[in-house]
């Protein structure tokens, strides 16, 4: 089931009730979806082991990875995790030679979580196995447009969010 958006002149858009199930060209999509999100959740789990770090840790190295060197309450609120979890998510990540704290640029009071060289490769391990996936599976000649379809998908999903 899918829920339908609302918008009232002043308001940001509401979820309303559930509607009647998609169409079968939207099923198909979002079974396909599914099946990715799927993938994605077993190699990173797999890349996770690999690293020796649970797989709710992993996504952190990625973000880090993409991000830089960032503040560990950036890092939670990306993730969406509590201080307490990502305190903890920093401590396992610092004590697997993973991350590393460092003292905040412009904030002598706090540090930033930055990659040290191991967990530098083994976020571009993983890197590299998506990057073969897509070489893969997609001609250079459709691969801008499952960028643009990924991210407007992405948008809208969270323009939708509640």
């Amino acid at each position: 089931m899918t829920r339908t958006t609302r918008t009232s002149p002043s308001a940001e858009p509401t979820l309303d009730a559930p509607t009647e199930p998609q169409s079968g060209d939207v099923a198909a999509v979002l079974i396909a979806l599914q099946h990715l999100r799927s993938q994605i959740a077993f190699v990173n789990d797999q890349m996770a082991k690999r690293l020796g770090v649970g797989a709710t840790d992993f996504p952190a190295l990625g973000h880090l990875s993409v991000q830089g060197d960032t503040a560990p309450k950036k890092v939670g609120e990306a993730l969406g995790l509590s201080s307490g979890a990502m305190t903890a998510l920093a401590d396992r990540l610092e004590a697997g030679g993973l991350v590393t704290r460092l003292q905040h640029p412009t904030d002598r009071r706090s540090f930033v979580l930055a990659l040290t060289d191991e967990g530098s490769k083994g976020v571009n391990d993983a890197g590299a196995t998506y990057g073969r996936a897509v070489q893969e599976a997609l001609p250079a000649s459709r691969r801008p447009v499952a960028e643009a379809v990924f991210r407007d998908l992405g948008d809208a999903l969270r323009a939708l969010a509640w």
